[in-house]
Order: C-alpha cells, then sequence, then structure tokens
C-alpha cells in the first residue's frame, strides 16, 4: 500500500487523474489529521482527533472508482448541555465519479435513473481524496448529537447542565412569551359559557 507525503511528511492527498495508470488499482492508506479538514474542525472539540483511511483506486478512461474504509475517533459537543460526545466511526464507502462534461445534458423535468445517480462528478485534473475522505465521514455522523438518551439538557432559565445539577432558579418568571396566557383559563370558560 502506498501513503501519499509530499516532502515535508504531511499528507499530500491531491492525485491528478492523467498520472493514474488505466485499469490498474492503486491501494493507498494514510491518517487524516481533522485539523486539515475545514469542515469537520467545525464540528469537533479538542483534541481534534484523526481518521485513518484506507482505499483503492482505480481509473477507467476518465472514470474514477474508490473503494475504502475509515476509522476515527472524535469528540463532539451535545446538542443538548454541550457537554463532550465521544464518536467513533468505523465505516465502509463507496465513491465513482465521472467527468462533469460526460454527463449526459438533462433537461429540467427529466428523471435520473439510479445507475445515474451512483455517479458523482468532478470537474477539476486532479482529485483532493483529504476532501473526499472528509465528506465521507460528514456523512456518517448523526444528524443530532446526544451524549445519553437520559441527557437533560440545559436549563432555559438559569443555563446549569441538569445533568451535573439541579436548576438554579428561584422563582417562575414571566418574561417568557406565554407568560400573558397564564391564568386565562377562567376567562376562556366564561366566555365559553
Amino acid at each position: 500500500m502506498q501513503h501519499l507525503e509530499n516532502e515535508q511528511g504531511c499528507q499530500e492527498l491531491k492525485i491528478c487523474i492523467d498520472d493514474l495508470p488505466d485499469h490498474e488499482p492503486q491501494s493507498f492508506q494514510g491518517r487524516l489529521e481533522v485539523d486539515e479538514c475545514p469542515r469537520l474542525l467545525e464540528m469537533v472539540q479538542e483534541p481534534p482527533g484523526v481518521v485513518d483511511y484506507e482505499f483503492t483506486l482505480k481509473r477507467e478512461a476518465q472514470r474514477i472508482l474508490i473503494d475504502g474504509q475509515f476509522k476515527g475517533q472524535l469528540i463532539l459537543t451535545c446538542d443538548r448541555c454541550l457537554g463532550n460526545l465521544e464518536f467513533q466511526s468505523d465505516e465502509n464507502f463507496c465513491i465513482r465519479l465521472q467527468p462533469e462534461q460526460d454527463l449526459a445534458r438533462v433537461e429540467d423535468e427529466t428523471l435520473l435513473t439510479l445507475k445515474e445517480l451512483e455517479w458523482d462528478v468532478y470537474d477539476q485534473p486532479t482529485l483532493n481524496l483529504a476532501e473526499l475522505i472528509e465528506e465521507q465521514v460528514l456523512v456518517s455522523m448523526p444528524a443530532k448529537n446526544i451524549c445519553d438518551v437520559e441527557c437533560r439538557g440545559l436549563c432555559p432559565g438559569c443555563g446549569v447542565n441538569l445533568n451535573l445539577q439541579n436548576c438554579l432558579c428561584t422563582k417562575e418568571t414571566d418574561d417568557h412569551p406565554f407568560a400573558v396566557l397564564k391564568g386565562n383559563g377562567s376567562q376562556i370558560d366564561n366566555f365559553q359559557k
């Protein structure tokens, strides 16, 4: 397996498509530092973490087939309590790319077949494989990051983490938008009579 590196020893995950041998699979493996992935970096906490990957890349004419796997351990933020949440991923991925010019020009209301939907497009002579791997990691992440199904979140009044301590609110506040409706139940009952 090849490791993609440049002279400084950092990963260089850009490959020129024309330099790839036709119909001859190339195998790669390495480690992607999350701080090199701007979209992932927005979502993780410190320490940023790493994603280990290995994949096989094959060129057929100008079409690119990538089959591989990544493993990563990332620290995310819980959407309820804002605490840390450990996310581990171990996913296989399959990427199919074709040149943009090969994409058949379709009219606005033409339905695409399942076969056509399998292929994504590229429009540059080089592929940034780090971006492709980053995209696969993002797709594998949950839509909602919850540290525990029993997570109670933050108190909307005082802001304490209800998983760690009790609410510090001393009295009911009338600052919320529905405070004007409080006590109006008797007036509604009188109106109906």
